[in-house]
């Protein structure tokens, strides 16, 4: 069982384009995307980085005692 908001499912669609019921593929994927658009050009984390990364560590934290 993976615990995830109505919100978190919205962002993990609009990111992602799919949902997902492992919370390991979930995070592998989301921080490929994290990976993909969340920096500038000079390295830097932009506004999607950080709202993907916030995305991340709370459904990190959610699902750690599962």
């Amino acid at each position: 069982m993976m615990i995830i908001t109505e919100k978190q499912k919205e962002l993990v669609k609009k990111y992602l384009k799919k949902s997902y019921t492992d919370i390991d593929l979930l995070l592998t994927e989301l921080d490929d995307k994290i990976t993909e658009i969340g920096f500038d050009e000079n390295y830097d984390i932009n506004e999607e980085g950080i709202l993907l990364q916030r995305l991340y560590d709370d459904l990190y934290y959610q699902n750690s005692e599962i």
